[in-house]
Formats: C-alpha cells, sequence, structure tokens
C-alpha cells in the first residue's frame, strides 16, 4: 500500500476511535485506499462494507483481502430473509398499464393515475412510512406542467399593468387552469388509492403480483435488524457512496449501536430523482476531508472548482504535485480517448461516429441496450416477454416512457426512432462492452460513456459533450454535480465546448 497522505492519515485515526464520523472524499482523493487502510487499522474487528450494486462490492472484497472486513450490497443483506419467499414475483417489471388492467381503471385520466400510482408507490417503498399518503405522490408526472402554467400565467398577470384587455384574457386562462389544478388533485387521490390497492396486493403471499426489490429490503429495515447481532456480529459499518443513500438505507445505518463511517463526496450525489438524501449533507457527524487527488493535476482541479464554487462547497480539489494536466476549452478537432455524454442518443452518434472512422470503440450500458432492442422487438411483434412482459402494445410501453419512472425506456425509445433497431443492433455488435470488463476500455481507441456511467472511472484524455453545458439545465444543482463528475474523470487532458464560468449560470 502507497504511504498515506495526512488527511488519509486523520480518517484512519478517527475510525481507530470507533465513533461513527464522515469522510468527505472528493474526486480522485484515494477513497479507497483510505478505507482498506481503516480496514487493516482495524485489526480482527468484523467490518461490512456496504454499496449499491454487487459489481462495486465484489471490486471492494479485493482490497479487504487480509482483513475481517465483508464487502456487501442493501439487498444482500435483505433478500435471505425477506426476499426469497417473492420466487419469480421479483423478475417482471410492474408498469402503470398492468395497474390499470388488473384494477380496472379506466376512463378519463386512467392513463394518468396509473403513471401517478407507480411512481407513488415506487417512492413509498423508499421510506419507513407507515402508510400511503400525499407526500409520496409524483407531482411531476401529473401536476408539473399545470403548476408552471399557472406560475407562468400570474407573473404575466403581475406585468400587465392598466392593459384591461389583457387581464381579462389571462384571467380567463387563470380559471381554465384552476379547474385543471381540480383535476389534478383528483388524478392524485385516485392514484394514492391504487398504489395502497397494489401494495395490499404485493404483500399478499398467496397473489401473483410482480414485486419490486425495495419492497424486501423495506420489510428488513423495518424489521429493525441489529447488524452487530446474531447472524451478522459486524463490529462497523464502511458505507460507501453514502452521498446516493436514501431513507430506508440512512434508517438502517443510523439505527445500528456499532459506529458508522459515512464515505462519499455530497456533490457526486447524481441520483436525486431516486429519492437519494446525500447522507455527506444530512448527518450531523464529525468529518474530515480528502482534498488532494491523485488522478490529475492542478488545471483539472481548478476548473472543476469552479463548480464546486458554484454549489458552495467548503473543501475545494488540489491536484497531484508531481501531475501536469491540461484543459482545453472551445471546439476542436482533436480526439481524446473517451467521451464523455449526457444521454445515450449521444453515446450512440458518437459510437457510429468511431466506427465508421475503423476505431475499436467502446461503450457502456450496451447489455442493457440489448435486452432492451430482444423485447422491444418482442413486444412490436406481439409476444410480451423479459421486462416488458406486463405490457400489452408498444403503445403502453410509450405511454410508460412518458413517466419519471420510465425515464431510462424514454431515452431508449428515441434511439430506436432514429436509428431503427436495426441499426442499434449493428452499432451494439461492432462495439466492445465496458461493463463486463473493468479492463476492457483499455484496449479500445475510443470509449463514449455517459456522464451518469462514467462515474468512478478514469481516462487520460476526456473530451466532454455539448449536452453537459447547457445553461438552462445547469440552473439546477443535480446538473451542475453531473458536470463536476465528468470533469473530474481526466488524468492529463480535459477537452470542452466551454468552461463553467464561462456560461455565467
Amino acid at each position: 500500500m502507497f504511504a498515506l497522505t495526512q488527511e488519509q492519515r486523520k480518517a484512519v485515526a478517527m475510525a481507530k476511535k470507533m465513533q461513527s464520523f464522515k469522510v468527505s472524499a472528493l474526486a480522485g482523493t484515494g477513497k479507497t485506499t483510505t478505507l482498506a487502510a481503516i480496514a487493516q487499522e482495524l485489526g480482527q474487528k468484523r467490518g461490512l462494507y456496504l454499496s449499491f450494486n454487487k459489481a462495486i462490492a465484489t471490486e471492494a472484497q479485493k482490497k479487504f483481502e487480509g482483513s475481517e472486513c465483508q464487502a456487501r450490497t442493501f439487498h444482500s443483506l435483505a433478500f435471505a430473509g425477506f426476499g426469497r419467499k417473492y420466487g419469480a414475483r421479483l423478475d417482471k417489471r410492474l408498469n402503470a398499464a398492468y395497474l390499470r388492467s388488473r384494477f380496472g381503471v379506466t376512463g378519463d385520466y386512467s392513463y394518468a393515475i396509473g403513471e401517478v400510482a407507480l411512481g407513488t408507490l415506487s417512492r413509498f417503498l423508499r421510506t419507513s412510512d407507515a402508510q400511503i399518503k400525499k407526500e409520496h405522490v409524483a407531482w411531476n408526472d401529473a401536476c408539473k406542467a399545470i403548476f408552471a402554467e399557472r406560475r407562468e400565467l400570474e407573473a404575466i398577470f403581475a406585468c400587465c399593468g392598466e392593459n384591461q384587455s389583457l387581464k381579462t384574457e389571462i384571467n380567463q386562462k387563470l380559471a381554465e387552469n384552476e379547474q385543471h389544478c381540480k383535476t389534478c388533485y383528483k388524478i392524485r387521490d385516485q392514484a394514492i388509492e391504487l398504489a395502497k390497492r397494489a401494495l395490499a396486493e404485493m404483500l399478499n403471499p398467496k397473489s401473483d403480483f410482480p414485486v419490486t426489490h425495495d419492497l424486501y429490503l423495506r420489510e428488513f429495515v423495518l424489521s429493525s435488524p441489529k447488524l452487530d447481532g446474531a447472524g451478522f456480529r459486524y463490529d462497523y459499518i464502511l458505507f460507501d457512496e453514502a452521498q446516493d443513500a436514501d431513507g430506508l438505507m440512512l434508517l438502517l445505518t443510523t439505527a445500528q449501536k456499532i459506529p458508522v463511517f459515512y464515505v462519499g463526496d455530497a456533490f457526486q450525489q447524481i441520483y436525486e430523482w431516486r429519492g437519494a438524501k446525500n447522507a455527506m449533507q444530512s448527518l450531523d457527524l464529525p468529518e474530515t476531508p480528502l482534498t488532494m487527488s491523485f488522478r490529475f493535476g492542478q488545471a483539472v482541479a481548478d476548473d472543476a472548482n469552479q463548480v464546486l464554487q458554484s454549489l458552495g462547497a467548503k473543501y475545494f480539489l488540489e491536484g497531484r504535485p508531481d501531475r501536469t494536466s491540461r484543459v482545453f476549452t472551445g471546439k476542436t478537432t482533436e480526439a481524446s480517448r473517451a467521451t464523455i455524454v449526457r444521454t445515450n442518443a449521444e453515446v450512440i452518434d458518437q459510437a457510429m461516429s468511431g466506427l465508421s472512422d475503423k476505431r475499436r470503440v467502446g461503450v457502456s450500458g450496451k447489455a442493457g441496450i440489448r435486452a432492451f432492442l430482444r423485447d422491444y422487438q418482442r413486444l412490436v411483434d406481439g409476444d410480451s416477454s423479459g421486462q416488458f412482459a406486463l405490457f400489452n402494445s408498444e403503445q403502453e410501453l410509450r405511454e410508460h416512457a412518458e413517466s419519471s419512472e420510465g425515464n431510462d425506456i424514454k431515452m431508449l425509445l428515441k434511439l430506436v426512432d432514429d436509428y431503427g433497431v436495426d441499426g442499434l443492433q449493428s452499432v451494439m455488435d461492432s462495439s466492445v462492452d465496458l461493463d463486463g470488463n473493468k479492463d476492457a476500455w483499455k484496449s479500445c481507441d475510443r470509449i463514449v460513456i455517459t456522464a451518469h456511467k462514467s462515474k468512478g472511472m478514469e481516462f487520460d484524455s476526456v473530451c466532454l459533450s455539448d449536452g453537459l453545458f447547457n445553461k438552462k439545465r445547469l440552473e439546477s444543482d443535480e446538473e451542475k454535480r453531473l458536470l463536476y463528475v465528468a470533469k473530474t474523470r481526466a488524468i492529463h487532458t480535459l477537452r470542452q465546448p466551454t468552461d463553467y464560468a464561462g456560461l455565467k449560470v
């Protein structure tokens, strides 16, 4: 193991006190090395490293060799005692069309009611609340446009001055909008009832109703498990990527009597839309930072710090003293090893460009796109199966894609519309899968990856797409955090169409 920095040694020293605390680890600052050092320092104490997915847990376990720390996912803790009983019910993807059909929801607004109910159920399952209520309603699905219109109308009315004709027109539109708002409340109330019925079916052991993995994780957490007790017997917990924790995960860890060491970067929280609570900001615990990046030099650090400053950070990146990095701003024809984009559509565009130049191109998300194309084509052919087994038609799938719960499907449907199933299959056949082998990118001439997928990776040279610098979107803190993640993947060279300061967000 390399010699630890002063900041890393401080984190290890705090862990030895066996009291909960936070390690605020900025991009590339040796988080994994620090966690391994903590596990080694705690010797024979039995540790639990918690992560969100199996691949990360498997990779982390290698770092803990020689220690008594075990790497697991949250769901793996829960599955044996609470998930296994659901069997095949976990295999099918629950969707709004199935909800409507199962419970006979018809008539006006039935589509909206189904979608809002699905989102409401999903949000509820990530909480410890006793029952579904209006606070869990997925407002964005049914009401976002209506309320946005009302705010716009009210703003226009305030600027009308003495223009009575315009005031009359706006008042009429406000009255219409008020009726729309009443409709929205009606949808909300019916969606809550539908979500409650769906939950009851999920919990019915004799039912064949689909079950989501969040249900058994919730059941496990609400059973108040003692992770230092029988069946577990852990002495401490290392909670990695704690900025992405949801309410249930925090309930599990904060209820334990053993110390929890929360490790993460508050500014790499890019899954807020999934209900992440950002433990790095919400928990009032002693904190120590890791700020010196082992990945890049000061030029990249300074560029990323522009975004951190706009986010109100109290810690800022320091570049690696012995590493020279360069940042190029403006249009460029020079190719970078990795291109980081915002959407899957951009992934396909860039991959096609690289393949046309006879390059060996690696893409992330290949398996998911293949599975989507397979199941989508079967659905179009009238033989729904796989993840779309509960959809009766392509139209139902496209309706589902317009909801927040179907956001991932919407992007993939756009790719089908733009390039066709055969075109996408050809790109997948010709490109290298970056997800199956963590070292696969090393054999590629070019890597194309979304900013979300790039998290945790690093490349010698990186080019950022225009899509990451949309000024309107960057008014959102979540978009700023996504840009920060993308910028900090570069080791030596970062190329970008503009810099953050130039946008004047």
